[in-house]
């Protein structure tokens, strides 16, 4: 083989291999578009589930810690993070008079809602879901002392 055949075929692999390069960062691009920055392996679900969840617990938490010193007007609230003072109404629930936004970061924690409403006995949250452009609204009712989920455009 003569020094330009051998030339030449040192530049066709070095094409060949800069074209796979090409087609596997390609791919790779796709694949993190499809994955990584679309809902479509439900994050945003789980989180809302976690937050969820761990606002109902906190609520069990607090109403067993009200009927266990002999329902008082106030308890204090342990998490993993810090003590939390709460306010409860009569039925043993959290009080909507701790504030929503608050009441929302000491049973929640975790992602701040878009929008915080507060009505008699009741807070509305909204959470954003970037996914399909919607708000997830969930409301506590202090009389009944849980936390509801409900989609809304």
């Amino acid at each position: 083989m003569s020094a330009e055949e051998q030339s030449r075929s040192r530049l066709l692999r070095w094409l060949q291999n800069i074209v796979v390069v090409v087609i596997i960062g390609l791919l790779a691009m796709k694949l993190l578009e499809l994955g990584i920055f679309s809902d479509r392996w439900g994050w945003q679900q789980a989180e809302r589930e976690v937050l969820v969840k761990r606002f109902n617990e906190n609520l069990m938490l607090a109403r067993t810690e009200w009927l266990r010193r002999g329902k008082p007007g106030q308890v204090t609230l342990q998490t993993q993070q810090q003590s939390y003072q709460l306010e409860m109404n009569d039925s043993g629930w959290p009080s909507v008079k701790n504030g929503c936004e608050p009441l929302w970061q000491m049973l929640a924690g975790g992602r701040k809602p878009l929008a915080t409403t507060s009505q008699p006995g009741r807070c509305d949250y909204e959470l954003a879901n970037s996914e399909t452009e919607s708000t997830v609204k969930l409301s506590y009712h202090a009389g009944q002392g849980r936390l509801q989920e409900s989609l809304s455009d």
